[in-house]
């Protein structure tokens, strides 16, 4: 999968994706509570990395929509949208 996302960003493309990146100790270091949106078919982003989020930030919890690919927002647009106001709604 790697090499596939690899591919993807041949250089140059590749320095902007690894200027966007985060060291795992400033992801683990994130404390407000955070919500992680997946689709579960997605051919860009692996789910796994949405679980390693999950398992990094300690307030985090993750939604991972079926039948979707990368554009959660955009194929479940009603769902995603209900999704994060309730998540904005929290106390």
């Amino acid at each position: 999968m790697q090499e596939a996302f690899a591919a993807m960003f041949p250089a140059p493309r590749q320095s902007a994706l690894d200027a966007m990146t985060h060291d795992l100790a400033d992801i683990r270091a994130i404390a407000a509570p955070t919500l992680v949106v997946h689709g579960r078919d997605d051919q860009v982003i692996p789910l796994a990395t949405s679980l390693a989020l999950l398992e990094a930030i300690d307030d985090a919890q993750l939604h991972v929509f079926g039948r979707c690919g990368h554009w959660t927002q955009i194929e479940h647009a009603d769902e995603f949208a209900d999704l994060v106001i309730g998540f904005l709604a929290r106390p």
